[in-house]
């Protein structure tokens, strides 16, 4: 059922002061009590909108990517670089999520039993995008994917090394800043993956920076 203004603006308070104290404080210094009070919403309304401090997290996350997703898509930059920007923001948004929320969604992704659920509708958004990202400029010339390069096969060689590090970060319980090395694990995987749908010619033109 869809809000009314009013609790819409509600929800909204409540949403935009878990962001701030959040990324202040970190997750684990932050409680429902510490949201309501800097929104100044009554703790028994915060239920009325959100089950737990993580469903919060993760409608934030929800609404960072979607954000990312735009971005990423019109990035002036060709393939590659699209595709670097848009791994290392969602780097940041995991870093910023903590292991344990990072854990929580890719373990409700895997046991979710049907197509429609947030979790999935992330994961999906997540591969609808590389794809998005790799049309935009297909068959275009320099730095872009020839018309004829595996999209698909692409797509899922980049989600598998992008899921691989935030996996592995979240059996070390994120004993490692993933965001310091977003960088060189983007950069890493991306290039010589995509260098397959590039052309010998346009590769030779153009460095990867």
């Amino acid at each position: 059922m869809a809000l009314t203004k009013k609790a819409e603006k509600t929800r909204s308070r409540l949403l935009e002061s878990a962001r701030r104290l959040i990324s202040e404080r970190g997750f684990d210094h932050v409680s429902v009590e510490d949201i309501t009070k800097d929104s100044g919403v009554a703790k028994g309304t915060f239920y009325h909108y959100f089950e737990c401090k993580e469903e919060v997290v993760a409608e934030l996350s929800f609404q960072s990517i979607q954000t990312i997703i735009k971005k990423a898509i019109d990035y002036d930059g060709d393939v590659r670089e699209r595709c670097l920007y848009y791994f290392i923001e969602l780097y940041k948004d995991a870093s910023w999520s903590g292991v344990r929320l990072v854990r929580q969604w890719m373990k409700e992704t895997m046991e979710a039993e049907t197509p429609d659920s947030r979790t999935r509708e992330c994961l999906d958004g997540i591969r609808n995008t590389v794809m998005d990202i790799f049309v935009t400029g297909l068959g275009k010339g320099k730095g872009e994917l020839r018309a004829d390069a595996p999209l698909d096969m692409l797509s899922k060689l980049l989600m598998s090394h992008f899921f691989g590090v935030l996996t592995i970060w979240c059996m070390m319980n994120g004993e490692w800043d993933i965001v310091a090395d977003a960088d060189v694990y983007a950069k890493t995987d991306i290039q010589p993956l995509l260098n397959q749908g590039i052309s010998k010619a346009d590769l030779a033109l153009s460095a990867f920076h």
